[in-house]
């Protein structure tokens, strides 16, 4: 029987379904996460006004006072990518998954021979009219095209051989992204295998020998990858007082405005270390310190509370998708979420090392908070294709 496949879902309709060989995927707009998007929303509201916070000090820089526009100039665009990846049947990524995977790779080649340097690092493709991150639309996807084979294992699950094989699909991007250098991105690439991993229920001793294998490199990792500053943040990360106008100097900074917040914060607008321009990266890496130093326990309470709310709705996606690809979608944004989250907020309150992870949804930055809206709108594609028995899980290969 010829399947049918739906790519673009027209809104006016309040429900519709396709059949595929007797079963129903159902589209309701019923079914649509608005406690996940609100959450969301919520989130980068309470980013936006601390972004707006550090620019309105009278010592900022003119270059600086022009980052709130081009925030809300990022905000627009990445609302324009959530309604079109919302729309579209996220069932069509695992007819192109190997191409998503290439275009991945080639992305992380190109940056590596003719990106864009800076601060040492070659991260950016830059156009000329607009620059991007390739390492972060490397998380969209390697996030499509792990799920796609991990949805196509079945009973191979546990056949090590395919397991290895997902490793190495997964560390290829990783070490092309390592190389830029960017350690926390790559980090977060490993993240979402190991959810996938997680969830595809793999046996517990390859788990194990793959963590025992991850501790055994870790030497080779510290004296033939990681480049001085990177050791250097380590380093500080461990008694950051032993350079503290150097590589501990974030740290402590950090520190000294989450403590200062105390519980009810300083106020919006009346930062010290960030109006005073002592914290570094106030609107990116540092935010999370931002915000509370202004808006105190209360604040980073709400914050906590918000997070949690968004990322338990996920994992609710991820337990009633219609389809096993669709939970392995859903498991790998859980982690790229949550991966950045508790090391985002374990830099700044001095718990982990600096990666140069964001706060997703929070800090600033556009090729970040487009992937996160890219995320949020396959998700919420997810939500949305339901199949009319509750908790049935329909093949991916059979839409």
């Amino acid at each position: 029987m010829k399947r049918n496949l739906w790519i673009f879902s027209p809104l006016a309709k309040p429900s519709f379904y396709l059949e595929s060989e007797g079963k129903q995927w159902y589209f309701r707009w019923g079914n649509f996460d608005w406690i996940l998007l609100i959450a969301a929303i919520f989130l980068m509201v309470l980013g936006s006004m601390t972004i707006l916070s550090t620019v309105l000090s009278p010592d900022v820089k003119i270059a600086e006072s022009q980052l709130f526009i081009s925030h809300l100039f990022n905000i627009a665009i990445s609302l324009g990518f959530f309604l079109i990846f919302l729309r579209l049947d996220y069932r069509i990524f695992k007819h192109f998954s190997v191409l998503m995977y290439l275009s991945a790779i080639l992305l992380l080649i190109f940056v590596l021979v003719l990106g864009h340097t800076t601060r040492g690092s070659m991260r950016w493709i830059d156009l000329g009219f607009f620059r991007f991150q390739p390492s972060e639309m490397a998380k969209i996807l390697l996030t499509c095209s792990l799920a796609s084979y991990f949805s196509s294992l079945k009973e191979k699950i546990n056949d090590f051989r395919y397991i290895l094989l997902s490793l190495v699909l997964t560390l290829i991007p990783t070490i092309l992204v390592i190389a830029e250098p960017d350690l926390g991105t790559g980090m977060v690439l490993i993240a979402i295998w190991i959810g996938m991993l997680i969830l595809s229920g793999a046996r517990l001793r390859y788990l194990a020998l793959f963590f025992l294998g991850g501790l055994l490199t870790l030497p080779l990792v510290w004296f033939f990858i990681l480049v001085p500053y990177q050791k250097d943040r380590i380093l500080a990360f461990l008694n950051p007082k032993t350079d503290p106008l150097g590589s501990g100097y974030a740290v402590i900074q950090s520190i000294i405005a989450v403590g200062s917040g105390k519980l009810l914060g300083r106020g919006w607008g009346r930062g010290t270390q960030s109006h005073l321009q002592f914290l570094p990266e106030r609107s990116t890496d540092f935010i999370f310190a931002s915000l509370a130093e202004e808006l105190g326990f209360l604040g980073i309470s709400i914050l906590l509370l918000s997070y949690g709310f968004f990322l338990i709705r996920i994992l609710k996606i991820v337990k009633n998708a219609a389809d096993s690809f669709g939970s392995f979608i859903g498991i790998g944004f859980f982690m790229m979420f949550i991966f950045q989250i508790v090391v985002n907020i374990g830099m700044n309150l001095g718990i982990m090392p600096i990666t140069g992870i964001p706060l997703p949804l929070v800090s600033y930055g556009g090729t970040s908070l487009a992937t996160c809206f890219i995320a949020l709108g396959i998700l919420e594609s997810i939500a949305l294709h339901q199949s009319t028995s509750s908790g049935m899980k329909i093949d991916s290969d059979e839409t």
